[in-house]
């Protein structure tokens, strides 16, 4: 047994939602996709929205975005809604597009963009916050519903040895979710959820769960920010322009300086402020913000830091900043990654850098960012290890880590980055009886049998929540 895994970053209502939608992860090309969806449409009433996920171009001959001619063809009696592997881009057709009210003189809106054709008509695609603009005409899902996309998702947790995760962003009907069901004490495995802090209702969110901040299972003492965008769509705020797209340096979700307003607002109400940051740009501003405005006993996150100058490492250090980061990330991006960061660049070295954050004597703490990525742990301790992408290529092997300093950051790391590891993180006496059970030494077994090693037992608190 090793002390229970802990996955740091993770979105479990997408993640629940994705298991019941179109899938297409691992597809080859565009025509992959739309084939799917058709098959899909088959099962679907004439009308009703069609949602799914996981589509990756980087995988594709071309590398273009989708675009809505093909979707749309395939899909004559279905608005359709498919959003990219990291969740910020969304492929639409023509009957979502109109649905959302969106054609040539709708501007993009501010922190997302709206790509089109050289005639001024959308292609399809909408960048970051511009997916508000077709999400606003989904139906909000009932509440009994939202509990069983939750649980559809932690179940499958539990069975892959995860005792706890935390949600980084839940918003108001997610969160009251989470409190039915641990309430009920029907949560499989722990909770520790981030306030969503992007739109309007903070103020009430933090007034309502500073009284009770813990529940059973569920703890609710931190809110999430997003600076930027990710690097997959270009979006990640970046110093210079990328390398594959001359005059694109990505964007800004939330403004600079409406950032350090809220984070200074979170920090004052004595939440942990958590920022998702990818760019060098965003990574080094967030830092900053920490630096200045939060105290080092709030443990402010920056979530994700995939891209971080080496001039900015000791700005990491001062800043007090846990480094929340995710292995498979690396090991999924690493094939099309310096297309867009440039080969031999310092944004290049300090790429999803987590030994370069460790020696720099950051806490560092470990997560999936699931659904984006694979939610085992397996994977992400093979992909901290062993830095392979799936060409079998090492990818910046001088960041690769040890197998216990892998599993420190899922276990206690992951703890430290929610207060808990004076409960948590570690197999002792007085702690909470929290346990991950392999069937193998996850520590000596060779590193590409990691994904092979059966989970035998989940335990959380004492109690076993899942036996293999």
């Amino acid at each position: 047994a090793v002390p229970g895994i802990i996955d740091a970053h993770g979105h479990p209502l997408l993640h629940g939602r994705m298991l019941a939608e179109v899938r297409l992860q691992g597809a080859a090309s565009e025509q992959e996709c739309v084939e799917r969806v058709a098959r899909y449409s088959q099962f679907v009433p004439a009308g009703q929205w069609i949602r799914g996920g996981g589509w990756d171009q980087n995988l594709w001959p071309s590398r273009d975005f989708p675009t809505k001619t093909l979707l749309s063809a395939a899909t004559p009696g279905h608005p359709v809604a498919l959003a990219r592997i990291d969740v910020h881009a969304l492929w639409c057709n023509d009957l979502a597009l109109q649905a959302a009210g969106i054609d040539k003189r709708t501007a993009d809106p501010p922190g997302g963009r709206i790509l089109k054709a050289e005639d001024g008509s959308p292609t399809g695609v909408l960048i970051d916050t511009a997916m508000d603009l077709v999400r606003r005409a989904f139906a909000a899902p009932a509440p009994r519903e939202a509990e069983e996309t939750i649980l559809r998702s932690l179940q499958a947790l539990s069975a892959a040895g995860i005792t706890a995760v935390h949600d980084a962003s839940a918003g108001p009907e997610v969160l009251q979710a989470y409190k039915r069901l641990a309430e009920r004490d029907a949560l499989p495995l722990r909770i520790y959820a981030m306030i969503d802090g992007q739109g309007a209702g903070l103020d009430e969110q933090i007034a309502l769960w500073r009284e009770t901040p813990r529940i059973g299972r569920l703890t609710v003492r931190a809110v999430k920010f997003f600076a930027d965008g990710a690097l997959g769509s270009r979006g990640a705020a970046m110093f210079e322009p990328y390398e594959d797209e001359s005059g694109n340096k990505g964007l800004w979700l939330m403004d600079p300086p409406e950032l350090e307003k809220r984070i200074a607002k979170a920090a004052a109400a004595g939440f942990q402020p958590c920022v998702h940051c990818i760019g060098d740009q965003a990574c080094a501003v967030v830092l900053q913000i920490f630096a200045s405005k939060v105290p080092h006993d709030l443990r402010p996150r920056a979530e994700h830091l995939q891209v971080l100058r080496p001039r900015d490492v000791p700005l990491l250090k001062r800043s007090g900043a846990v480094a929340s980061m995710q292995p498979t990330h690396a090991t999924s991006d690493g094939a099309w990654a310096e297309a867009r960061l440039g080969h031999g660049t310092d944004r290049q070295r300090g790429a999803y850098a987590w030994r370069q954050a460790l020696e720099a004597g950051a806490p560092l703490a470990f997560g999936s960012d699931f659904p984006v990525e694979s939610f085992d742990p397996r994977e992400g301790l093979k992909a901290a290890v062993a830095r392979k992408t799936a060409s079998g290529a090492v990818w910046m092997p001088e960041q690769r880590l040890t197998r216990l300093e892998a599993l420190h950051a899922f276990t206690t790391g992951a703890a430290y980055a929610e207060f808990e590891e004076g409960r948590r993180g570690l197999i002792r006496e007085g702690f909470d009886a929290d346990m991950t059970v392999f069937a193998r030494d996850i520590l000596t077994v060779h590193v590409d049998e990691l994904p092979k090693v059966a989970v035998q037992a989940s335990v959380v608190g004492g109690h076993v929540e899942h036996a293999g």
